[in-house]
């Protein structure tokens, strides 16, 4: 009994390694990383930590280039075209919003925009980014209100947590910077 004790805690050993190193290529699947490059640049220039804009891409787009919403919005992240003009207008991003890096870097530069706007309150910053700035600005009006639970849409609150969520599985996978392994990443 003894001996198949031991066989089955053997086996367990081998096998735990191959189990969690499937776990995060399950997860580098269902959380892929395209544009590093054009993504760590953009978040430098703009004070946003790459991780963050790698899930707002997932989130909105999949890494699907085309897609295009109901309401407008085109590419990575999802930029409308009125937004597209208030970015060319404010900031220093200029091109077509519909080719891949100008997305990323226009989108970036938004999220860095409502960063600043909202303190550095990733929740409203990312409430703005999904539902727009004057909405936020309603909400935030209103006595007592709390972002991490007052979010009156259902869509907005779901959408700043799956971010949320999502920029923290592209820390683990990639790294907060991308640019090197979690395990050499500096810590939060």
């Amino acid at each position: 009994m003894l001996v198949a004790g031991l066989v089955v805690l053997a086996f367990l050993l081998l096998v735990l390694p191959l189990l969690l190193e499937a776990q995060d290529t399950v997860r580098r699947f269902t959380h892929p990383l395209l544009y590093e490059e054009t993504i760590r640049a953009a978040a430098a220039e703009n004070g946003v930590e790459p991780a963050l804009v790698a899930a707002v891409i997932r989130t909105e787009s999949r890494f699907d280039e085309e897609v295009r919403s109901s309401r407008g919005a085109y590419g990575l992240m999802q930029i409308l075209p009125e937004t597209a003009r208030f970015i060319s207008e404010r900031g220093s991003v200029g091109g077509d919003y519909r080719d891949p890096e100008t997305n990323i870097r226009m989108g970036t530069w938004y999220l860095g925009y409502l960063q600043y706007r909202y303190e550095g309150d990733e929740r409203l910053a990312l409430a703005a980014y999904n539902s727009g700035e004057g909405q936020v600005d309603d909400w935030i009006s209103e006595s007592g209100f709390d972002v991490a639970r007052d979010i009156p849409f259902e869509e907005t609150h779901e959408y700043v947590e799956d971010v949320l969520e999502a920029r923290n599985t592209y820390a683990q996978l990639y790294g907060r910077e991308l640019n090197r392994s979690p395990d050499t990443a500096p810590n939060p």
